[in-house]
């Protein structure tokens, strides 16, 4: 869905265009300008930092989570922080990209207050697209529709909103975004996601992040949805913070994630999970800390509430010693997801 739409957009964004002109170039510019990047809004991950800090650059990559905590072995919740920062890396920057690309085209409209791109599509669309940018104090609201070619004369369905508040710089200040997959499946030829994805952002100083997902496919377990919260800080240092919780509202399990690391990637994670074991129904309450060193990042400290009744990723034996640990003691998420 979301690389279907994005290019499907700019498409029919570029079949449908005209050119605006006299006065409203300012706000088309000024609306440019205001809007996030993807690369200025990018949550961060203990891999990411490591990398920037030892090459000059930066990158984020999805890794798989074995699940072995023995000192000294590859630490399965850095896989983990790296996976779930990717997840809303990868959510938001679609939005971001299309975003970006529409605005540097010329608008078919402009008025005072206003500049429109759209509606539009190209030959092979299925949908028609438009994107509106309202002038609102200081701040510039956004939302983008689409209609389906096969109601020709249905309404436009907005299935993205945002707003972004400009700051000193281009592409920096503070905002918010939602994405509503279910109204984007009225659209033709949806791809199968479901729910919302809202995020509020700013990156005036250190970034910070809170996004929200509400009633997604949970791709681990068939036919169930979670609700997913999370909450980033980028260390000024280079280090990060984030804080997840998922429920999942099918079985009512839940699990959270604290991570925090350092500019060199070194780190720890601190899990709690609830729920009730797949394999032998037993219910559980387990509390997990791990802690990992710089890259390779292997495991330096590992405990569990949960020590011989096996449950996958949150339970086993102590190992390591809690003294290497970039952080020396707990701090588990307190928020939980609705």
């Amino acid at each position: 869905m979301r690389k279907s739409l994005a290019l499907a957009l700019v498409v029919s964004t570029l079949a449908g265009l005209a050119a605006c002109g006299g006065s409203s170039g300012s706000l088309k510019d000024q609306s440019r300008a205001a809007m996030p990047t993807k690369d200025a809004v990018a949550m961060g991950s203990p891999k990411a930092s490591s990398i920037a800090r030892q090459q000059g650059g930066s990158g984020i990559q999805q890794d798989s989570i074995a699940r072995d905590d023995a000192a000294g072995t590859p630490s399965p919740w850095f896989g983990a922080t790296v996976f779930f920062a990717a997840n809303v890396n990868v959510g938001a920057a679609w939005v971001l990209d299309l975003i970006q690309a529409i605005t540097q085209l010329e608008p078919t409209r402009c008025d005072a207050t206003s500049c429109t791109w759209g509606p539009g599509s190209g030959p092979f669309d299925y949908n028609a697209f438009e994107l509106v940018v309202t002038k609102n104090g200081d701040a510039f609201d956004y939302v983008l529709s689409a209609q389906p070619k096969s109601q020709p004369t249905g309404a436009f369905i907005p299935y993205l909103s945002g707003s972004a508040t400009p700051g000193a710089q281009p592409h920096h200040g503070s905002g918010n975004f939602t994405i509503d997959f279910d109204a984007a499946a009225r659209l033709d030829h949806p791809h199968g996601d479901v729910g919302k994805l809202a995020m509020t952002y700013t990156n005036v100083g250190p970034l910070q992040i809170n996004a929200t997902f509400t009633g997604v496919k949970d791709t681990d377990h068939s036919n169930t949805l979670n609700n997913v919260v999370y909450a980033y800080t980028n260390d000024a240092t280079g280090g990060g913070d984030m804080a997840l919780a998922v429920h999942n509202t099918t079985s009512d399990a839940r699990f959270s994630l604290h991570s925090r690391w350092k500019n060199d990637g070194e780190g720890r994670g601190d899990v709690n999970g609830s729920g009730h074991d797949a394999s032998s129904g037993n219910p559980y309450n387990v509390s997990v800390s791990e802690c990992w060193a710089t890259a390779p990042f292997n495991v330096v400290f590992f405990t569990s509430t949960a020590k011989s009744f096996v449950i996958t990723g949150l339970a086993g034996p102590d190992s390591g010693d809690q003294a290497q640990c970039a952080y020396p003691t707990a701090a588990p998420v307190t928020t939980q997801a609705p």
